[in-house]
């Protein structure tokens, strides 16, 4: 080969023919796992997942064990018998109702050969184990809202259901909430409720008459509204919107009587979702927003708590494994590479607590007729 004179400069550290750049990139690049290094991750990632789906929605459900729910099926009811000092009282005997609570599993996995976890770039098993994580918390979530805004009975073997939340009429499992506060109900009593657009009705018509189904069944507020993040900008445009903002509480004018007044509260707008707040003619209802939910539905609800067992949702677990991500190790006679893939699994159901009158939703459409949302 001829002698090339000249200065040496940027072009020359070019790689020579022959060498291809790609695979020096990734072996400079490898750093490599174990497979106990790798489960070692993968269940720090899951337990965080865990704690995370709690502290997120755990105001929405409690845990239980148990696969049926069995409570009092109202209707009518007549004021206490007055007695002599030689009467005695009739025996009365109460009318049950229940349903069940469903138990699925969901999973996916990790596998890879010894070689390629030994020379992997740790980053693409990081990727990995969050990939499957959110696919997980998306089914939960997508379980959790689903079961929650929409009135579907489903069948659970040849004579059980999964049931919503007071319905009306129509299903198989009715359900007339117990009187309250001089109020007594029938099968017919419906909380998923379609607000006519065109009369025209409003946002607030729906989060006061759903705070209403709510507070005549003798839930207190503060309640909790779940909404479409494309609605926040109507939300927020309503009268008795109460804006979050980092100051102490107040109230200012907006510039006139015809605007009415502007409310504020102390508070970080977005957290989780929280934008703001309304006060409804039966109590404060705080706003919640998500993009799971489509435009123009919404859901209301009372928190007890924490997963409290007076909470709107039920989320059933089995008895050996309980809630959320776990770990499962698929093993292989291979002294070399004892484990094939790592599988990561949930099991659990979603369904409507021991008390169904504790939800209820909205649909805001032209004509007023209820139809199910679909949660994305």
């Amino acid at each position: 080969m001829a002698e090339v004179i000249g200065h040496l400069n940027l072009i020359d550290k070019a790689l020579p023919t022959g060498v291809d750049g790609t695979r020096l990139a990734q072996w400079a690049m490898r750093d490599g796992i174990t497979y106990g290094e790798l489960a070692n991750q993968v269940a720090l990632a899951l337990a965080q997942a865990n704690a995370e789906l709690v502290r997120r929605w755990g105001w929405l459900f409690f845990l239980t064990e148990e696969l049926m729910m069995e409570y009092e099926q109202g209707g009518a009811v007549s004021a206490m018998t007055e007695i002599t000092d030689e009467d005695r009282p009739q025996p009365t005997k109460g009318s049950t109702i229940g349903h069940m609570v469903d138990l699925r599993a969901y999973g996916e996995a990790i596998g890879g050969t010894r070689r390629f976890f030994r020379d992997v770039r740790s980053a693409k098993i990081n990727a990995a184990i969050s990939t499957i994580v959110r696919k997980g918390v998306w089914r939960f979530e997508q379980k959790l809202l689903t079961r929650w805004l929409t009135n579907t009975e489903n069948a659970i073997g040849s004579a059980g259901y999964d049931v919503p939340f007071v319905r009306g009429t129509g299903g198989t499992v009715d359900f007339a909430p117990p009187a309250y506060g001089g109020e007594a109900f029938t099968t017919s009593h419906d909380h998923y409720l379609g607000y006519n657009a065109s009369t025209p009705k409003t946002f607030a018509d729906a989060l006061n008459g759903n705070a209403e189904t709510l507070q005549e069944h003798g839930h207190e507020p503060p309640f909790r509204a779940m909404v479409a993040r494309a609605d926040v900008a109507t939300y927020a445009a309503l009268t008795d919107f109460i804006q979050m903002v980092n100051v102490p509480s107040l109230m200012v004018d907006r510039g006139g009587t015809s605007t009415g007044n502007q409310f504020f509260q102390n508070g970080t707008s977005w957290m989780d979702g929280h934008f703001g707040d309304f006060q409804s003619e039966y109590g404060l209802v705080e706003l919640y927003a998500t993009a799971r939910i489509p435009t123009l539905w919404g859901g209301m609800a009372k928190s007890y708590g924490m997963l409290d067992s007076r909470n709107p949702l039920a989320v059933r677990v089995h008895p050996s494994q309980g809630f959320g991500f776990f770990l499962v190790p698929e093993t292989t006679p291979d002294d070399d590479t004892p484990v094939k893939q790592l599988d990561i699994e949930m099991e659990y159901g979603v369904g409507v607590g021991m008390d169904r009158t504790n939800g209820s939703a909205f649909y805001l459409i032209a004509g007023g007729s209820w139809v199910n949302p679909t949660i994305s």
